[in-house]
Formats: C-alpha cells, sequence, structure tokens
C-alpha cells in the first residue's frame, strides 16, 4: 500500500518552515526558507524561494500529496503553485496564526499571545475568535522580535550617548555587525530591502545582554512582556471578559529571555489569577499537523495526538533556552 503524504509549513516576518511527512506521522523531509511576506521583500524572491524550498521538500517518486494544512503571512499561492508543479496536491486548509499556537499546545480553545518577528494576541473560544494587535512594522508589533531589535539599537545608541543607562550593548553591537563605530548602523539601516529581517535579527544581542543582566536589555525584555500582556488582557476583554483554556506564549521572541515571560505572566495573573499561563509543547508548524490529525482521527482526543507527536516530532519541540531552566515547569 502506497504511503500517504502530507505537507505542513508555517511562515512569518523572516522564515518560512514546511515539514513532509506520512500517515503515521513521521516526517521524511523538512525545509526552510526566508520570510513570506510580500509587503517586505521582494516578490521576485520570494517565487525563487518556493521553487527552492518545494524542490527540497519533495523527493521524486512522490506523486501525490493527500493535504497540505499551512499557517502564513502574506500569499501562500506561490508556494502551493511550486508544490503543484511537483506533484498532484488534494485538500489544502490555511489556518489562522492563533489557531496553530494553541493546537501546537494541544487546545482547540483559549488565549495565544503570539510573539515572532510581529505580534499579536488571539482569543479563541467557541462560538467567538478574535484579536488584537498584528498592526504591522510602522503602526504595531510591540513585543515581537522587529520592536525588539528597534529598541535593542535604540538602546545601544543611547547608551553611547548618554541618553540611557550604560550597556554591553554598543559593543556587543558593534563585535556582531563588524563595526568601528555606531554611526555604521545608518549606512547598514538606510535602504536595506530586508532591513525588517536585519533588525530582528538584533535580538540574538538582545538576548547575550540580558544572559548578562545588562539593564538595558532586561528592561526591553520586560517592556516586551508588558505589551504582551496589554494584547491579551484586551483580547479577553472584547472577547467578553472570561476564557477556557490555557494562554499560550507562542513564537520565537520569547526565547530570549526569561524576563519577557516573567512581566509577562505577573500582568496577566493580575488580573486572571486562575488562568494557566504557559508555553506550547511544540514549535508553531506543528499546530498545522495536530488540526489535520483532529480533523481526520476526530475518535481520539488531543492528549493521546500529542503523546504520538512527541515521538514523531521531536525535532520540533518548543525548547527554551538555559535562561529558563530554573522555572521551566511554568
Amino acid at each position: 500500500m502506497a504511503h500517504r503524504y502530507y505537507i505542513a509549513a508555517d511562515g512569518g516576518g523572516t522564515k518560512l518552515l514546511a515539514v513532509l511527512y506520512d500517515e503515521d506521522r513521521n516526517v521524511v523531509r523538512s525545509a526552510r526558507t526566508q520570510g513570506t511576506n510580500t509587503l517586505f521583500r521582494p516578490k521576485e524572491a520570494v517565487l525563487v524561494e518556493a521553487e527552492e524550498l518545494a524542490e527540497a521538500l519533495i523527493p521524486e517518486g512522490v506523486e501525490v500529496i493527500a493535504a497540505a494544512d499551512f499557517s502564513i503571512v502574506g500569499d501562500a499561492s506561490p508556494y502551493l503553485d511550486a508544490i503543484r508543479r511537483r506533484c498532484s496536491l488534494g485538500d489544502v486548509q490555511g489556518h489562522g496564526e492563533g489557531h496553530v499556537a494553541l493546537a501546537s499546545a494541544g487546545v482547540k480553545y483559549g488565549v495565544a499571545a503570539q510573539a515572532g518577528t510581529g505580534s499579536d494576541a488571539f482569543f479563541i473560544q467557541p462560538g467567538v475568535n478574535t484579536g488584537v494587535g498584528g498592526w504591522g512594522m510602522t503602526l504595531g508589533d510591540e513585543g515581537g522580535g522587529l520592536d525588539i531589535g528597534l529598541k535593542t539599537l535604540r538602546a545601544a545608541i543611547w547608551s553611547q550617548d548618554g541618553r540611557g543607562p550604560k550597556s554591553v550593548l554598543p559593543e556587543l553591537l558593534k563585535e556582531a555587525w563588524g563595526m568601528k563605530d555606531l554611526w555604521e548602523m545608518v549606512n547598514r539601516l538606510t535602504g536595506n530591502p530586508d532591513m525588517r529581517s536585519l533588525v530582528a535579527s538584533v535580538t540574538h544581542i538582545t538576548e547575550k545582554a540580558a544572559a548578562l543582566d545588562d539593564p538595558a536589555a532586561v528592561s526591553i525584555y520586560r517592556n516586551a512582556g508588558h505589551e504582551l500582556a496589554l494584547q491579551v488582557l484586551a483580547a479577553v476583554r472584547n472577547g467578553g471578559g472570561s476564557f477556557v483554556g490555557p494562554v499560550v506564549a507562542s513564537g520565537g521572541a520569547w526565547k530570549g529571555s526569561r524576563h519577557m515571560f516573567e512581566a509577562f505572566r505577573e500582568e496577566v495573573s493580575a488580573v486572571h489569577p486562575d488562568a494557566e499561563i504557559r508555553f506550547p509543547d511544540f514549535e508553531p508548524l506543528v499546530g498545522s499537523v495536530v488540526l489535520r490529525m483532529m480533523e481526520e482521527d476526530r475518535n481520539t482526543d488531543e492528549r493521546a495526538h500529542m503523546e504520538h507527536l512527541r515521538r514523531t516530532f521531536s525535532a520540533f519541540r518548543y525548547k527554551l533556552p538555559p535562561d529558563y531552566a530554573p522555572e521551566r515547569a511554568y
């Protein structure tokens, strides 16, 4: 009997990750490319990368993909078209960021605090689906990676010129970017077509500084947690004030420092003391796999689905850095 194959994909401001897996939920291949949103990246580059992704993901001999599930910020058609040029593609389902974030935590309902390159909060309850944030780099995305990166660059400048506290950020930034002077940042960023990704990558520097208890970096992360708490609390109020399920902190920005999550948890718990506030079990990509499993095997509960995926999708567990270790069991 021939294998049935499936694709799951998750794409945002700085990357797209996709997996090909079989009916037993064994990962066959995975592939990664850059950000999917053509508002911030040239469409020509996205089209080329879509072809490269499909070529890397689909091996010779695979002629039929039973279904594809994806959560992609921007237009998914370049990726779907590239896949269809290589094989027959069956059912296609697009899922919102909030739904895959909760599914990657093994639940259908709850509140998702999404902080990747951008940020938003989703209130997903029986019969109610609403959100706050997600306004993009100019009007919003407070607490996301781009916002953290911009605040880090400014904190480095303020440390150097005396407007802010002394920080290790200027030296870390110069070392990382190979600069002799911070002023070189201006040329590095001005007119850069991929400025968004470059600024978001600065969070690696913020992370290093926060691990050294640098006050500027710690403050940036605590402010990011505060911004995500504001979004979550507003989403809950807009949805009626109460909810079932956990509050799930999903996305890569949370991994930078425990200070971000601690500030977030303090503020949300102050208003909703009984809320379960935690991280997902898997990266958002696996949320699409969970949703497909729930659709095709409705007689199996979410706990059994997650237990199976812990074995077959172990490479895609949501991993926190050692900085979180003392309080890992959130």
